[in-house]
């Protein structure tokens, strides 16, 4: 293995905002020893980057992959057609959903100050707040809260059309959109990164776990243990198992 790429929310951080000290130096132990440092997450490039301050120089794909930045350039994978940015557009209106939409950089949102993504939003103020009329190219879309009167029908309709990635996390009113074909897998394939060891904690992970040599699952999340029963290696989300992890990759 030539890489080892690491999720991050759950996974190297338990609070969303810092992942702590001794996995930093876990992981600065695994570089020493000639392996390539990848960071796969969910969060855009802005909000990554805060939470690494340490390894902004390394690889980095945010969006569940949409996005790309190598030594600071960001490079977009994949956006979601106009026609869908419209039609989603009009979901939210429609059902006043909760949301999150992500251009490049900048965003609009509207989150209730009661979610947990708020502490994940932009936490450097790296970018501009927008209206969701003012953007125009969108590479990500979360729908946040939907009611459940709603959100079998609405999580059906998306994952049934063509040209879009719907990832619905079990146990959350929380639809995560991105463009067909977009994941931490598919990304990684194109910038030509087959053999590596892979560490995630979710549904957004199980593609890039599913493709690595060595996959590592770490059970922040009791209600998907079913599907952390899959991968090679399960690890309890602690830092001290964490590391253990890390400084076993050879």
């Amino acid at each position: 293995m030539e890489a080892v790429v690491f999720d991050v929310d759950g996974t190297l951080s338990f609070n969303g905002q810092v992942i702590e000290a001794p996995i930093v130096a876990a992981i600065r132990r695994l570089q020493a020893r000639g392996k390539r440092v990848i960071f796969a997450s969910a969060r855009p490039i802005r909000d990554l980057l805060p939470i690494i301050p340490a390894f902004t120089d390394q690889l980095l794909i945010g969006a569940n992959g949409a996005l790309v930045a190598n030594q600071g350039q960001v490079q977009i994978m994949a956006s979601l057609s106009s026609s869908h940015l419209q039609q989603l557009t009009a979901m939210i209106d429609r059902y006043q959903l909760d949301y999150v939409v992500d251009s490049e950089w900048d965003y609009a949102a509207r989150v209730t100050t009661d979610n947990l993504i708020l502490r994940q939003l932009d936490p450097a103020h790296l970018a501009q707040k927008q209206e969701l009329s003012m953007i125009t190219s969108a590479i990500k879309i979360i729908l946040l809260n939907i009611p459940l009167t709603h959100l079998a029908d609405l999580t059906t309709s998306l994952q049934d059309q063509s040209g879009l990635t719907v990832i619905a996390h079990t146990g959350e009113a929380n639809l995560d959109i991105t463009a067909a074909g977009i994941n931490k897998a598919t990304t990684l394939a194109r910038l030509g990164i087959r053999k590596y060891a892979a560490f995630g904690n979710d549904q957004n992970d199980l593609a890039m776990l599913a493709q690595a040599q060595l996959s590592i699952w770490v059970t922040s999340k009791p209600t998907l243990a079913d599907l952390g029963r899959t991968m090679m290696i399960q690890c309890a989300p602690t830092a001290a198992a964490v590391v253990e992890q890390i400084d076993a990759i050879r």
